[in-house]
């Protein structure tokens, strides 16, 4: 950081650049709502800081002088970036401009985000939206780098960063098949009933498959499906082509209509949703969607 930017007196400026404009000190003086002897000591202070005469004085009125002609473009840039600063602020107070980076893995954001972000669309247009969808490590190596701005995610990790961390509902996780397979259907079975198909899950690293381990090793059943799959979305295209049975959260269920539920003797995880982020480095408008979340939710 330039410490000597700290010694700019920003009045003195302001003085000299509507000075400037209107070439009168006691014009400058009405505009700026103080008296012309303020003016005048205010460009004193400027002349003498700089070591130059800003104005030769005419017969009718003043002008620049070659000296000052240089500053001006300098001043006037500077006075409207910082208008254009405190606009931007004030359009993102008023919710009429920014973006929200949300990390969500796909299996979530297939049923809760697109429905999210539509309602509030509606209520904000204006706002932006970056949609990262990675694994719950990856995402959480993300936000601390401040990539971005926060994590919705079933399963948050323990790993020494100071997040803040939110349950805002819970789903549960299904088998789910073609709806051909009715010897599948409309009976309860046994979870080593359905390793006699292809089952299609997560990728290996994800916390939905390494619960799904545990409780296949739990009920002393092998875990060795056929497919590991990135996306909810193509797991549930691939059952919907009869490929295999796949492991969804129930509420994607509804998007698709040539798959069903497995019904089964054991209990599959259910997974709480969390809502994460930097509880010292937030917007407004993340702060907003945030608080959006949580009555979205209530009201669902």
């Amino acid at each position: 950081m330039n410490l000597e930017i700290l010694d700019l007196n920003l009045d003195v400026y302001k003085t000299f650049y509507v000075v400037c404009k209107v070439s009168s000190y006691s014009q400058a003086a009405k505009i700026l709502g103080v008296s012309q002897p303020a003016v005048s000591y205010n460009i004193k202070k400027l002349e003498e800081r700089l070591g130059i005469e800003l104005f030769n004085r005419k017969s009718i009125g003043i002008e620049l002088t070659k000296e000052a002609e240089s500053l001006i473009s300098y001043i006037e840039d500077a006075l409207t970036s910082i208008y254009i600063g405190e606009q931007k602020i004030n359009s993102l107070l008023n919710y009429s401009a920014g973006i929200v980076s949300i990390g969500i893995p796909s299996h979530i954001g297939v049923f809760l985000l697109v429905d999210l972000i539509k309602e509030f669309n509606i209520n904000y247009p204006n706002i932006k939206f970056k949609i990262v969808s990675k694994s719950t490590k990856e995402l959480f190596r993300l936000l601390h780098n401040n990539s971005i701005d926060l994590i919705i995610d079933s399963a948050p990790i323990e790993n020494g960063y100071n997040f803040s961390v939110k349950k805002i509902g819970k789903v549960d996780g299904v088998f789910a098949c073609h709806k051909s397979r009715v010897e599948l259907l409309d009976v309860e079975l046994e979870l080593q009933d359905i390793c006699n198909y292809p089952l299609i899950v997560p990728n290996n690293d994800s916390s939905t498959t390494q619960e799904l381990s545990r409780i296949f090793i739990k009920n002393k059943v092998d875990f060795n499906p056929m497919f590991e799959v990135s996306t909810s979305d193509m797991i549930a295209n691939m059952v919907s082509k009869n490929i295999g049975i796949g492991f969804l959260l129930e509420n994607t269920l509804a998007l698709y209509q040539d798959i069903k539920k497995i019904n089964l003797v054991t209990k599959l995880p259910c997974f709480e949703i969390y809502e994460i982020h930097k509880e010292n480095n937030i917007s407004v408008i993340t702060k907003k969607f945030i608080d959006y979340i949580n009555n979205y939710l209530k009201q669902n």
